[in-house]
């Protein structure tokens, strides 16, 4: 597979509160994959990580040549790209595990986008959110 376009999010009702990942993954404008779980309780921050690991895992299978993930989450992606520091000990672990994961691919960019331009992945979040079921 060529080229994988994937739009991920997190949700938290509280911070920490209920949190929920969100994912779609597209070939082109195909959709592939959508993924809605809930995770138990984290902060905002963490269901970040967790969508944007969550979705570096499901990618693997496709073996795309080039991935281009999108998210509205601009601490995630500072972070990632190193621009922000990660103080955070726990968010210092996820980012450890996204960075070795990444490694796997031969071509990956992060890309921070508006909330507008992510609404699909946001919809897949919160409906998770709204079920009774964990992962």
């Amino acid at each position: 597979m060529k080229e994988l376009t994937v739009y991920i999010d997190g949700a938290s009702r509280g911070n920490p509160g209920k949190a929920s990942i969100g994912l779609v993954i597209y070939s082109d404008k195909t959709l592939l994959k959508k993924i809605g779980v809930r995770i138990g309780v984290a902060t905002n921050n963490v269901a970040e990580y967790t969508a944007l690991i969550t979705a570096l895992i499901e990618c693997i299978r496709y073996k795309p040549d080039k991935l281009k993930i999108k998210s509205d989450s601009q601490l995630l992606v500072r972070q990632m790209e190193g621009t922000y520091k990660t103080k955070d000990e726990y968010l210092k672990k996820l980012n450890f595990i996204a960075t070795r994961l990444i490694s796997l691919f031969d071509s990956v960019s992060l890309t921070h986008i508006p909330r507008e331009e992510n609404e699909m992945a946001d919809k897949v979040a919160e409906n998770a959110l709204k079920e009774d079921t964990l992962f």
